[in-house]
């Protein structure tokens, strides 16, 4: 179990760091046009990553939850609503953008189009910086440590 823990951590990672170096170059080699082929194939690998965070982060909250308030610190709580409320306010936003985009006929006007350039940056970040933190505290699992 601690191996697959463990792949999934380094899963998380890795997109989270495809995703962060992706976003800041995009406008270096984009060409200007409605298509963008590297964010159509990497938005696959952050869907199941959203999913994954999603999963742990609730884990964890109920964990934390059913610990009560003598289990576990107001920290790991703090930490464990963050990942949890932020996990699903990424899935919200990215299942949004993403069905959007898989489905470009149902753009209703041009505004749909300039908030998906003010949305995906968002979306972006939040989920490298959620897939860092529940990539590394995955991989402290897989090594029996905490945290």
């Amino acid at each position: 179990m601690q191996l697959v823990t463990k792949i999934v951590a380094g899963y998380l990672v890795i997109v989270g760091l495809a995703v962060f170096l992706n976003l800041i170059a995009t406008p270096l080699y984009h060409d200007g046009g409605p298509d963008y082929p590297v964010w159509k194939i990497l938005n696959w690998f952050m869907a199941v990553a959203v999913l994954i965070i999603l999963v742990v982060g609730s884990l964890r909250k109920r964990i934390l939850d059913s610990a009560g308030e003598d289990g576990a610190s107001t920290l790991d709580h703090v930490r464990g609503s963050f990942v949890f409320y932020g996990g699903v306010v990424l899935a919200m936003l990215f299942f949004w953008e993403w069905f959007w985009t898989l489905n470009p006929d149902s753009e209703t006007s041009d505004g749909a189009v300039t908030s998906h350039l003010v949305y995906f940056p968002l979306v972006d970040s939040l989920l490298t910086v959620l897939a860092f933190i529940v990539g590394k505290r995955m991989w402290r699992a897989g090594d029996g440590s905490q945290n």
